[in-house]
């Protein structure tokens, strides 16, 4: 069955269409995917169908379409419709480049164009959990062999995911351990990098969340334009400061390298050098610092009898190594134990 975009703007300003169940996938486009549709709308090219749940609302006597599938493209034409976005500035067509519905409805051919574009419509009767992910997985097969990170770089094309992919071909992060072969053939090395981008970016830690890193993708799509007050020279002197901190470190007695290997313990050395700037003091002492405490974390990784040992080793330090560890061995990627760890270490290295 096939529908035209104005059967959707009318259920739209109806009420009649739930952009938001419960069940919706999560996806975000960014501001040039959605350019990319209205370009497919008006060229006339088939695109993949939207699925809908249809109920009747009992309390308001009316028949409700929940868009399980289609979410960012109905949101696309509705967003279009309210002028909200324009067509992209280089679409080759005087009538068409950069111009907003406003403009184009005044051309009966263009206005025909956009409102009468038939969009293929799939009806689902059940909206069980199981049922629905079922559907999408056997719809995705070839694309689930993909990584995330993989998925990423064959859609996004904006400036942060052009920023983290320059970043992890400088040498720098090949000698902190980030970059290995391993994690390059399946851009893993990228993917952490986004992530150790996000703590100078937001200035705060954040847990792993591949959707989270999709939508940071989105909204850095072009900062430039939708971020009144981002700061590309801010970022990257912050960026700078962080990797010339490390490296200097690294330097004076390979405390990188010896104890800041693993991803878990690296990130937390990041966020703190990152989060800390203005209070640090100079890298050799940190260094020494951080080579001392992550020996006994070390020690205290080794012990077969942790109760025993801390008895008989009692002392803040001991305690604040029992507390970085037990935070890096138990869901080490979630926020709480990322900030955990930031904070021992602060109360270590600062001191």
């Amino acid at each position: 069955m096939k529908k035209d975009v104005n059967w959707f703007l009318d259920l739209y300003q109806n009420g009649q269409l739930d952009l938001d169940p419960s069940y919706q996938r999560r996806s975000v486009w960014t501001l040039k995917d959605r350019k990319f549709f209205l370009d497919t709308i008006f060229k006339n090219y088939p695109c993949p169908a939207v699925f809908l749940h249809k109920e009747i609302n009992e309390g308001a006597g009316k028949l409700i379409y929940h868009v399980v599938d289609g979410k960012q493209r109905l949101e696309t034409i509705i967003r279009f419709a309210k002028n909200d976005i324009a067509m992209d500035k280089e679409y080759g067509d005087a009538k068409l480049s950069g111009k907003k519905w406003r403009v184009i409805e005044n051309d009966p051919e263009l206005k025909t164009r956009f409102t009468n574009y038939l969009l293929a419509v799939e009806y689902i009767d059940s909206v069980d959990g199981n049922y629905v992910n079922e559907v999408f997985d056997r719809l995705n097969r070839i694309s689930r062999k993909l990584e995330r990170q993989e998925l990423r770089h064959a859609k996004y094309d904006g400036w942060f995911i052009a920023t983290s992919e320059t970043e992890s071909e400088k040498d720098e992060w090949e000698r902190f351990g980030i970059v290995t072969k391993a994690r390059m053939k399946r851009m893993k090395d990228i993917q952490f990098i986004s992530e150790l981008l996000l703590v100078v970016l937001k200035n705060r830690i954040d847990g792993f969340d591949q959707d989270f890193i999709d939508n940071i993708y989105a909204e850095y799509d072009t900062p430039h334009e939708t971020l009144p007050d981002f700061s590309e020279d801010d970022f990257r002197s912050k960026l700078a400061f962080a990797k010339d901190y490390l490296l200097h470190m690294e330097n004076h007695n390979a405390a990188v390298t010896k104890y800041a290997r693993g991803l878990g313990n690296f990130y937390s050395l990041w966020a703190f050098v990152v989060l800390n700037q203005p209070h640090l003091q100079h890298p050799n002492i940190v260094a020494e610092r951080y080579a001392d405490f992550m020996s006994k974390v070390e020690t205290l990784a080794k012990e077969r009898d942790l109760d025993k040992f801390l008895k008989e080793h009692e002392g803040a330090i001991y305690s604040k190594a029992y507390i970085y560890l037990r935070n890096l061995v138990q869901a080490s990627i979630d926020q709480t134990q990322r900030e955990a760890r930031e904070k021992v270490l602060g109360s270590v290295l600062l001191s």
